[in-house]
């Protein structure tokens, strides 16, 4: 086990998009790519209002603020199809996240990631990051929004993350990038720390939200002690 911010840990549950990935600029690329194609121009209040947002939930916007001729399903596909070969191909992990996962396994923390994005597009982004870092990242639970019925600003995705790797939820931290999902997890009594993203969080005050808060997951081995 370890010590993370003075407490005792046994289990870690990251976030990818913003979080864990630096992949945030693929979707403000899609925002722009995907209303072009429709005929509008992208613009700062419908960015800010997706990414807070479940899949789903995003696409059901979409679809009705622009009055598109597409189903909420064809909307996801298409979504899909643009983000599929960025992320098994071009996604990285953010600096130092993988240095971390490595001291994590070294120490039987467990590790569980809970994530917005769907399996087929997370697992290859984890398969390939994998294969970059020297980690089974995809042997690892991989959580997906679509296996619960409420997004992040509740804890159910956390909760079955938690349940998946056998943790409690005050026995875990939750890394997040955005503010809805860190106080989501905070519902569920989950320790949570917010991570730093020049697209997610930059904009509004994010740190001032956070019980702990990090820059880049290097910051982490300040605040991190090893228990015997």
């Amino acid at each position: 086990m370890i010590k993370l911010f003075g407490k005792t840990v046994k289990g870690v549950i990251f976030d990818l998009d913003g979080t864990l990935l630096d992949s945030m600029w693929v979707w403000e690329k899609v925002d722009t790519d995907f209303l072009a194609e429709n005929g509008y121009a992208v613009t700062s209040d419908y960015t800010e209002k997706v990414k807070q947002m479940h899949f789903n939930e995003a696409a059901e916007y979409t679809k009705s603020r622009y009055s598109l001729v597409q189903s909420v399903e064809e909307i996801k596909a298409r979504w899909i199809e643009m983000v599929k070969e960025e992320y098994s191909l071009n996604i990285r992990l953010k600096d130092g996240a993988a240095e971390f996962i490595k001291r994590l396994i070294r120490r039987d923390v467990k590790i569980a990631f809970a994530t917005t994005l769907f399996r087929q597009v997370a697992l290859p982004c984890l398969i390939n990051n994998g294969k970059l870092s020297g980690i089974e990242l995809q042997k690892f639970p991989l959580v997906t929004a679509d296996e619960v019925s409420r997004g992040k600003q509740f804890p159910d995705i956390y909760a079955l993350a938690a349940e998946r790797i056998n943790v409690l939820p005050d026995e875990c931290f939750v890394f997040e990038d955005i503010p809805i999902a860190l106080a989501g997890a905070g519902k569920g009594g989950f320790n949570v720390c917010g991570v730093y993203d020049f697209y997610s969080n930059s904009a509004v005050e994010f740190k001032s939200l956070c019980n702990y808060y990090i820059e880049d997951f290097n910051q982490l081995f300040d605040y991190t002690e090893d228990v015997e």
